[in-house]
């Protein structure tokens, strides 16, 4: 996890340390999820995506967002 990322970020009021952190693994599992060219990309997309979303808006966000990110890994891979 980079942690000049997070320790930005709670600096800037995104959230705490320990729930960035988590929104962090949470966008890794599902990057190494969509066996992307670039994992270190999708994950910080994600997570970028993630930390920016009120708690009820995240959740139906975020998985339309991981069903797109993994549609764009699925046409590359064609």
């Amino acid at each position: 996890m980079p942690n000049n990322m997070i320790k930005k970020d709670v600096r800037e009021g995104e959230g705490s340390k320990k729930s960035l952190e988590k929104k962090w693994d949470k966008a890794k599992d599902a990057a190494k999820k969509g066996d992307a060219k670039e994992p270190w990309a999708l994950t910080n997309y994600i997570y970028q995506r993630m930390k920016g979303k009120k708690k009820s808006e995240s959740s139906v966000l975020d998985k339309v967002e991981l069903n797109a990110a993994r549609r764009l890994i699925a046409s590359e891979r064609k």
